[in-house]
């Protein structure tokens, strides 16, 4: 197996492992929440977006693994979306757990809103 396809074959691990006996897509998102913040996931996409963007190419191994093993954690997040809401699966009683407090997230939330209110006011 060559090198490039090497690369992708996590990606389609990812794609295969929903058919795994046992497999709760509700489970793979209440993990990926309980590990990562929403400001950590913005910062690590937008910087792999300037990387991409400026052509960089990162050198560094345990960087490289890093990002690769966030993107694949990603990845599962988005098939695990994808089948609660193909599927039809509840997801309102999934009791998750954040990596912050929900007082942190409350306050982000409400900053945004306020930064979006404020750009929609002044282009009406």
């Amino acid at each position: 197996m060559n090198q490039q396809s090497n690369n992708l074959l996590p990606f389609e691990l990812a794609c295969y492992e929903i058919y795994d006996n046992g497999y709760d897509p509700l489970n793979t998102i209440w993990e990926f929440w309980s590990q990562h913040t929403i400001t950590d996931c913005l910062e690590s996409l937008c910087a792999l977006f300037e990387n991409y963007r400026k052509g960089i190419v990162q050198e560094d191994a345990g960087d490289i693994k890093q990002m690769s093993t966030f993107l694949m954690e990603v990845c599962r997040v988005l098939i695990a979306y994808f089948l609660v809401h193909f599927r039809k699966i509840g997801i309102d009683a999934l009791p998750l757990d954040f990596a912050e407090p929900v007082e942190v997230i409350t306050a982000d939330l409400e900053a945004k809103q306020r930064i979006h209110n404020f750009f929609n006011r002044i282009t009406e």
